[in-house]
């Protein structure tokens, strides 16, 4: 290896410059907010001290609001800002219901009066629809009223866990922060979730507190005969936590309680009865942290819609792909005629349960696992059908609403839980020859800006 003689008077590396620190963070001047954004913040522009025109994002606000505010961050195209003043507020102002509603991260639009709340959620769907190709007036005639689930009515929640020198902290993180804020009250969750949270907070404060700075998260599900606890930790409970879990599940007469250590699989440390929900009269099982609707309310809304369809269409063959367990399965399958019904999904516990409760029913269902982002049913598989319901992720359905759009059924029915896949999906299928007949907007995270969608669609 040769070795090459430095020259002494070469200059050294680059210096590292330190980074520039942007000389809008920190800026203050008065802004009047112009409208509410797509993430529930209010949205305005403020006269930099160069003079041009910065769009601002501000978190608690409303049109016509008249507020200081201070740049905190750099936001996509603009700066999140902090109100530090108010001037004057908009006679439609709304008092929180929430004690916790400007810290937490949870809900965004508690301070509208319920009509300007359920206006900009339907607003939100009929900017989805136009997105997908059709214009302002067929969006007003398409888009139904927004069915809104009522106030602590959610029946699952993710709680953030911090143990430290400052105490138990089990609840939300603070918007646009890491800190966990300890949320005593809620404004949206069911009771039995609330008070199961306020359980855990004095069953952690008595736990060794090394034992206690493991566990991070704690899911809980309200199914009907209970509480489901998935406590996700970053190491094995020992002996003692495991008997001491087991004393808290019964002294609180949970269903199930397990115990998830990092991407291992979940281990039920307490499974004093199985949780079930039930669809259509029919019990199935709830495998632990498993997706169920966000509220009852909710799932009546969206299973509402679906046996309206089925009214119009008449199906006799159909399939329900991404079913989980079955919100829709056994509504396509029993309501009103009984209809031969093809279910596909993934997860192979669903999967696994989902049979079991069809075995013990004798209902006219085929289940079978199936990755359909990776093998979407095809042409030949979709030949038999009169109508397909999907119900996919956040991700959206793409590779299956193209098989639909190639050769699809007369009718489909798309749910979706984020407005910018299904305006995608929704694309796709009108690119393919279907119309939209029908399109509901579902809330079931009430004053957050997420929103379901059902939509109704028909080969032309």
């Amino acid at each position: 290896m040769k070795h090459h003689q430095r020259n002494p008077r070469a200059r050294g590396g680059r210096k590292r410059q330190s980074a520039r620190r942007d000389p809008l963070i920190g800026f203050e001047a008065p802004v009047t907010i112009e409208q509410v954004g797509a993430r529930g913040d209010g949205i305005a522009h403020v006269s930099a001290p160069d003079g041009r025109s910065v769009l601002v994002y501000v978190d608690c606000v409303l049109p016509g609001d008249e507020v200081r505010v201070a740049l905190r961050s750099k936001r996509g195209d603009g700066y999140g800002a902090e109100v530090v003043a108010e001037i004057a507020r908009t006679a439609l102002f709304n008092e929180p219901r929430c004690s916790h509603f400007k810290e937490c991260g949870g809900c965004a639009l508690q301070h509208m009066d319920d009509d300007q709340y359920r206006d900009w959620k339907r607003q939100k769907a009929k900017v989805a629809v136009q997105r997908a190709g059709l214009d302002a007036d067929e969006a007003e005639r398409l888009v139904a009223p927004v069915e809104v689930s009522p106030a602590q009515s959610r029946r699952r929640a993710g709680f953030s866990v911090h143990v430290g020198a400052t105490g138990v902290h089990v609840g939300f993180h603070g918007r646009f922060s890491h800190t966990v804020l300890n949320v005593p009250d809620c404004a949206v969750l069911r009771p039995e979730l609330m008070a199961f949270r306020a359980a855990f907070v004095t069953f952690l404060e008595a736990c060794p507190p090394d034992h206690a700075r493991d566990i991070k998260e704690v899911f809980v599900t309200l199914a009907d005969n209970g509480l489901d606890v998935v406590v996700h930790a970053a190491k094995d409970p020992d002996l003692d936590m495991r008997q001491d879990l087991a004393e808290f599940a019964d002294d609180n007469d949970l269903a199930r309680l397990s115990w998830k250590t990092g991407d291992e699989p979940d281990e039920p440390v307490a499974a004093r009865r199985i949780p079930v929900v039930r669809f259509q009269g029919v019990d199935v099982a709830v495998p632990p942290g498993g997706f169920l609707q966000a509220t009852r309310e909710g799932e009546r809304a969206l299973v509402a819609a679906v046996t309206s369809a089925l009214e119009k269409a008449q199906p006799r063959q159909v399939a329900d792909l991404f079913c989980g367990i079955g919100s829709f399965t056994f509504a396509l399958a029993l309501a009103g005629k009984r209809r031969s019904t093809l279910a596909v999904e993934s997860d192979p516990r669903a999967v696994e349960l989902l049979q079991y409760a069809v075995g013990q029913s004798g209902s006219p269902i085929q289940v079978i696992k199936r990755d359909l982002f990776r093998q979407p049913l095809t042409g030949d598989e979709l030949s038999n059908l009169d109508l397909v319901l999907f119900d996919p992720p956040r991700a959206g359905a793409l590779s299956q609403a193209e098989q639909l759009a190639a050769t699809g059924p007369e009718w489909v029915i798309a749910v979706s839980c984020n407005p910018a896949t299904f305006t995608r999906d929704i694309r796709v299928l009108r690119n393919g020859g279907y119309e939209l007949e029908q399109v509901v907007p579902i809330d079931q995270f009430l004053w957050s800006a997420h929103l379901e969608m059902f939509a109704l669609l028909r080969r032309t």
